[in-house]
């Protein structure tokens, strides 16, 4: 019991350096009574700083997605007093609607763009686009990191990251599911058996310029060309460990993308970090099903990569096949937050998992 007690004291300190002082009262209130731990009620007692390293909220990328998928919708944004997430555009629509649409990926992604400028422009949103502006933990409208999923968008033309650059963009996964002039995807047998001459062009000059290079759905070849040649830390936004040793080998696409230890330690090398997301998957001996599933990888992360090296990625709205049980949206993470707790992480390190690594790697590349 004291134990417990002297963790609220310590969050009520976390919560006056982040300047949350408007929920001080309401947290002082839950801890005037002995605390009762139950999964129903423990949660609710736990403010958190959020800032989800990819999303596609409210399915902006689409007027018509193929099924809904209100995860990160922007009702819940406001409901959950997101700080902030990625507005990720989709690079490669055009090569995956199935000849749903047409005309070239960069006018497609343009127009994603456009959707998420709208939101910007009618003050429901604010634009991230320095590291001054990131976290600030006193903001009352949602942050926006305008990203791009594909590179297919560039067209194999390094000019046009000025020209994405100028709109806002500031994080860009270089691939997504179709193999482009950059690289090789994780969901396909490799072409290229690496990173391109062209994709070492975007890596250097993504960084030079000040843009996040993500690097999830890459081929475990690609990705590791991309965090050799890297001068700031890469991002893996949205993965989580693989339950076998080279998922690459794998006929399950859900596995190939996920990522070996070596591969994460090739992110982590950079200073880098890897989002984790509520994907639900179980296959023999091994499971993904629960909240406390999700907290013990974050832990065993923690413990072989560094818990700096850990984050928050949820590809909400981007339609994953199974979700954690009982997850439905970012209210839900209060449940992660209180079983990374009774699994032994710290309120430090929930905090750098819900949102500091995101921005200590986001700030360190657009700085």
């Amino acid at each position: 019991m004291v134990d417990h007690y002297m963790k609220r004291r310590n969050f009520l300190k976390y919560l006056t350096m982040l300047g949350l002082g408007p929920l001080m009262n309401r947290f002082l209130l839950s801890c005037a009574e002995p605390p009762i731990k139950t999964e129903a009620a423990h949660p609710a007692t736990i403010p958190l700083a959020i800032f989800d390293a990819h999303a596609h909220p409210g399915q902006f990328f689409s007027d018509r997605p193929p099924r809904v998928d209100a995860s990160a919708s922007m009702e819940s944004i406001r409901a959950a007093g997101v700080l902030g997430c990625s507005f990720s555009a989709v690079g490669d629509l055009v090569a995956i609607s199935r000849g749903h649409l047409s005309g070239s990926e960069s006018v497609a992604t343009r127009n994603q763009l456009a959707r998420a400028q709208k939101l910007i422009d009618a003050g429901k949103l604010s634009v991230v686009t320095k590291p001054t502006t990131v976290m600030t933990g006193k903001t009352t409208t949602p942050q926006a990191v305008l990203a791009v999923e594909g590179g297919d968008c560039l067209q194999g033309d390094i000019g046009q990251l000025h020209a994405f650059y100028d709109l806002g963009v500031r994080s860009i996964c270089l691939m997504h599911y179709t193999i482009n002039e950059i690289g090789d995807i994780a969901t396909e047998n490799p072409k290229h058996n690496g990173l391109t001459h062209f994709g070492k062009r975007v890596v250097e000059k993504m960084q030079e310029m000040g843009m996040v290079v993500d690097v999830a759905h890459a081929h475990s070849l690609t990705l590791k060309d991309i965090a050799a040649i890297s001068s700031r830390p890469i991002m893996d936004s949205h993965t989580s460990p693989a339950p076998v040793g080279n998922p690459s080998e794998s006929t399950e696409k859900a596995i190939r993308r996920m990522r070996s230890w070596k591969e994460m330690e090739w992110v982590a090398k950079t200073g880098g970090v890897i989002g984790t997301w509520p994907l639900r998957h179980t296959q023999a001996g091994w499971q993904r099903e629960s909240f406390a599933d999700w907290a013990k990888e974050i832990m065993q992360m923690k413990s072989r990569l560094g818990i700096e090296h850990v984050g928050l990625g949820t590809d909400g709205g981007g339609m994953l096949p199974r979700m954690i049980v009982s997850y439905s949206d970012y209210r839900d993470l209060k449940k992660l937050a209180a079983a990374m707790e009774e699994t032994g992480l710290s309120t430090e390190d929930i905090h750098a998992f819900m949102s500091g690594n995101f921005t200590r790697v986001f700030n360190a590349c657009v700085a």
